[in-house]
């Protein structure tokens, strides 16, 4: 009986296991639920021939086993990958309150540097009056302050950057409502922009600094101590941080992002933002009623040289360069769609005209010797003496820049726009072009200047010249009894730059002189006369 009992157990448990895993037959794994695949895995470690005799069945339980394996070990990743999140959350904000304690102390550092107390308050400091963690803004560009000392959060700075790369600095105003149309609410004024401006650009030299220091000791060792040439952006940095430091400009020591990959484009900020500033100046100039006439002999320099497409003319340089001005850098397909330069940019055939009567006459004719097309003979006799003759015989159009093209391209040509290289490329070219008409301007009222101050002085030649003219004509008179006529002496003596009040006051000087030394004679008894 005892063994009866005990072969009809083992009988038992294993018909349990087996119906089980007879029960999922037919079945997709991923379908059955994790209480019958554990229920399956402890029958069979419970019984002494596991999963059965059975080969099909034993196959069946092997697929369930497996399936229980890959669940438990999917299970134990999420696990350990919620374990790691949960770990870097809290490395991010040890990281977070380290940052914080180094900020702290590079601003009390600063602080000290600048005399000022460690617990100060103001905008110069870096420290802000924040009565609640919400930030509240103004939604109407009117109504926000001029200053609010506000913190710069990362995404503000970035758009005030990319707004500032696209207007130039010194539009505040377009600055300030660009921000405010980004963000809907906006608390910063004229003058936050303004000092991150200025922050920006002194990182800007100071970037340009370790650039420099960094390539300089690959120029030395040939002796000869020469001052390297101030470059372009140099001066134009040098010459705006000294603009904005006399508007009062204060540099923000507490920024949260200090200037992600200024080091790698830091040059290519610094030439745009100089470009933009040399549009600005062109673009006030050609506004300007007086200095019209100016605008426009340097548009006519400009439009002397090869156009972008055959219908390009004066007015289209106008526009381009008014447009960027107007709509931001790179805002070429704005520019076009714009009614106010829609006639600018109106093909017209009499520039088309034009254009290609200037183009033939500078077209490069057969046989010419200049550099580009001895090269371009050159390659094509190299390439027929090697055998890798692709064309035919080098005609004449291709010495003539393209002169046997389709009529598709002469269609384009004429009716297309230009690409944005091309616009890029014609925009430089005249700010280039005023940049130089600035300096011719600025050399002239520096030349007048002097020439101004040379003429009010009197020289000891200038004076003798007097003199003599005193001593030969005598002091000459209008017709009037006793007023003197000074534009006659001045003509007399030759002194045509100066003026009549410049020439009395020298002639009254010249009398007091003579008679101080009269008397200077007199009281020494050298003589009666």
């Amino acid at each position: 009986e005892r063994a009866a009992m005990t072969t009809g157990a083992k009988a038992q448990v294993m018909t349990s296991v087996e119906l089980e895993v007879e029960a999922t037959s037919g079945k997709d794994v991923g379908e059955i639920t994790n209480e019958t695949l554990e229920s399956v895995h402890a029958g069979a470690c419970a019984a002494p021939s596991g999963l059965g005799a059975d080969l099909e069945r034993r196959k069946r339980g092997i697929e369930l086993l497996s399936e229980l394996l890959r669940r438990r070990a999917r299970e134990k990743l999420s696990c350990v990958r919620e374990d790691q999140r949960i770990w870097r959350d809290d490395l991010k904000k040890r990281s977070r309150q380290r940052q914080r304690l180094a900020k702290k102390e590079r601003i009390a550092q600063q602080q000290l540097k600048l005399g000022n107390p460690p617990g100060g308050h103001g905008v110069e400091l870096g420290t802000k009056n924040r009565p609640c963690n919400r930030k509240v803004g103004w939604s109407v560009q009117e109504e926000i302050p001029e200053e609010t000392g506000k913190e710069w959060r990362k995404y503000e700075q970035d758009k005030c950057r990319k707004v500032l790369l696209t207007f130039g600095a010194g539009e505040w105003n377009r600055i300030q409502g660009c921000l405010l149309e980004e963000h809907k609410q906006l608390v910063h004024g004229v003058n936050d922009i303004r000092n991150l401006t200025y922050t920006f650009l002194v990182a800007l030299r100071e970037n340009q600094e370790e650039q420099q220091e960094a390539k300089a000791p690959k120029k030395e060792g040939g002796g000869g101590g020469r001052q390297p040439v101030q470059s372009k952006e140099d001066a134009f940095l040098a010459r705006k941080i000294a603009e904005f430091e006399s508007e009062g400009a204060k540099r923000i020591l507490d920024l949260t992002n200090e200037w992600p990959k200024i080091d790698k484009l830091g040059l290519s900020w610094l030439r745009k933002l100089r470009l933009l500033d040399l549009i600005r100046d062109a673009a006030l100039m050609g506004r300007d009623e007086e200095r019209r006439q100016e605008f426009d002999d340097a548009m006519a320099t400009i439009s002397e040289s090869s156009p972008p497409v055959d219908w390009w003319s004066v007015a289209a340089d106008k526009a381009l360069l008014l447009g960027v001005y107007k709509h931001g850098y790179g805002s070429f397909d704005k520019i076009r769609e714009d009614p106010e330069y829609a006639s600018a940019f109106t093909p017209d055939e009499r520039n088309i005209e034009e254009n290609l009567r200037k183009k033939e006459q500078f077209r490069h004719k057969p046989g010419c010797n200049c550099v580009s097309c001895a090269h371009t003979r050159n390659k094509k006799r190299k390439a027929e003496a090697e055998g890798g003759n692709a064309g035919g015989p080098p005609g004449e159009g291709e010495e003539g820049n393209g002169a046997e093209n389709g009529g598709g391209a002469e269609d384009d040509a004429r009716i297309g726009w230009p690409s944005v290289d091309t616009l890029t490329k014609r925009l430089k070219r005249m700010v280039e072009v005023f940049a130089r008409q600035l300096r011719k301007m600025e050399n002239k009222s520096a030349q007048k200047t002097h020439n101004d101050r040379r003429s009010s002085e009197w020289t000891k030649k200038d004076r003798f010249t007097l003199a003599q003219c005193g001593m030969r004509w005598g002091l000459v008179h209008d017709e009037g009894p006793a007023q003197p006529d000074w534009a006659a002496m001045r003509d007399l003596s030759g002194l045509t730059k100066k003026s009549e009040e410049q020439i009395e006051a020298c002639f009254l000087g010249l009398v007091e002189e003579a008679e101080h030394i009269l008397q200077n004679a007199k009281r020494k008894g050298g003589g009666g006369e």
